[in-house]
């Protein structure tokens, strides 16, 4: 089994590296640096190093991927409160990420098409989408099978 093959199953359900990882070893790099030049603090700088440096592995090869990606999410959040305050925008933060929101959330907004209407069941509020121009139809909820009649 070749070098490769093993790490790709060493790997294989951890969570890698993502946004927050790439920060930490960035602001590492940016610290080893300040560390070349710096003579009075160097072996405290060198602590706080080979500590971001073991956070970064750690939560790279963590199983615990949910745990993880939420850390993520709130530093990318954070990451879009601060460049919004220094660009001057007084928007939300959520309509910054709202090109990347979950697929079951994308999927649930009403599609805007001219041969189907979308309605909202009375029960459980599971959005229905159904054809155009039928009429009063009898419309069954998928989610919890309640039948309610509408006019398409």
């Amino acid at each position: 089994m070749r070098l490769r093959e093993r790490f790709a199953r060493f790997m294989a359900g951890r969570n890698g590296n993502d946004n927050l990882n790439s920060f930490i070893l960035a602001v590492t790099f940016i610290l080893i640096i300040v560390n070349l030049f710096v003579r009075k603090y160097t072996f405290v700088l060198s602590l706080v190093i080979w500590g971001l440096i073991i956070l970064a592995y750690l939560r790279m090869f963590s199983r615990n991927t949910q745990k993880r990606y939420r850390e993520n999410t709130r530093y990318l959040l954070l990451k879009q409160k601060v460049l919004d305050f220094f660009a001057g925008r007084t928007k939300g933060v959520r309509d910054a990420y709202r090109q990347q929101e979950p697929r079951s959330e994308r999927a649930s907004r009403p599609r805007s098409d001219a041969e189907h209407r979308i309605f909202r069941c009375p029960k459980c509020s599971q959005r229905v989408r159904v054809p155009r121009g039928r009429g009063k139809i009898e419309i069954t909820c998928p989610r919890c099978g309640e039948i309610f009649v509408k006019r398409s």
